[in-house]
């Protein structure tokens, strides 16, 4: 592919990650939580429960990190950490009634976000658009599972 169509891309993609990631970093934008609290949050709502180890991995974080976050988000009564009855070690986390409260409001926020921006678009372009920013992202995580960061450079 043209070097100059990759840079341009490259280019847009970092306008949408400041652009878009800037609606978690306004105050009302994810309920007064942080940007990592917010992304913690929606990931633990999406998935209805789910375990530190498999949390992180999600997220991209090391587990002691994501720990402190967890730990805060209990504080706020946002998450509940329990351990599985089988292994101890095996902690499971998901949402409490506030937490699932606030998972509904930063999705509603968020999903009128991207409704309005989609709105922008000609209507024949927007199902194209969904469709293609899903299989790019979906490349991107095969490309994750499949190469690690010191196989690229010898294989551009």
């Amino acid at each position: 592919m043209n070097i100059e169509k990759i840079k341009n891309l490259r280019g847009k993609l970092r306008i949408l990650e400041r652009e878009e990631g800037g609606v978690f970093e306004e105050p009302e934008g994810c309920c007064g939580l942080t940007t990592a609290q917010c992304h913690t949050l929606l990931e633990i709502g999406s998935r209805g429960q789910v375990s530190l180890v498999d949390l992180a991995a999600a997220l991209g974080l090391d587990a002691s990190t994501l720990s402190r976050t967890i730990q805060g988000m209990v504080m706020q009564c946002l998450v509940s950490r329990q351990p599985n009855d089988k292994d101890r070690r095996y902690v499971v986390i998901s949402l409490t009634e506030h937490g699932r409260k606030v998972f509904s409001e930063i999705e509603d926020r968020y999903n009128g976000y991207i409704a309005r921006v989609l709105g922008l678009l000609p209507a024949d372009k927007q199902e194209t658009i969904l469709e293609s920013i899903g299989a790019f992202a979906d490349a991107v995580l095969k490309l994750k599972e499949t190469e690690s960061c010191c196989d690229e450079g010898e294989r551009a």
